[in-house]
């Protein structure tokens, strides 16, 4: 599991199941942290070893999207 300092993920990758949020999705995540300290909102948050989006501080930026070097972290459209 991994370990969280400040605001940096260590230790082993993140793992668990896919993640969805309100327009994001997280799979394949290798527990880098570049998404963790790239949010301007940090509304990516770890949680018992996964990553975990918060609907209420998400605002579709993108900036995770861009900075992950796995492409682990995908928009979807969300259903209206």
């Amino acid at each position: 599991m991994a370990a969280v300092t400040g605001s940096a993920v260590t230790g082993s990758a993140v793992t668990g199941p896919a993640v969805t949020g309100p327009a994001v999705t997280i799979a394949g995540c290798q527990g880098c942290g570049a998404c963790l300290l790239t949010c301007p909102t940090h509304a990516i948050r770890p949680d018992g070893g996964r990553l975990y989006v918060r609907d209420d501080l998400c605002t579709g930026c993108g900036e995770c999207v861009e900075v992950c070097p796995v492409d682990a972290i995908d928009f979807t459209e969300e259903a209206e």
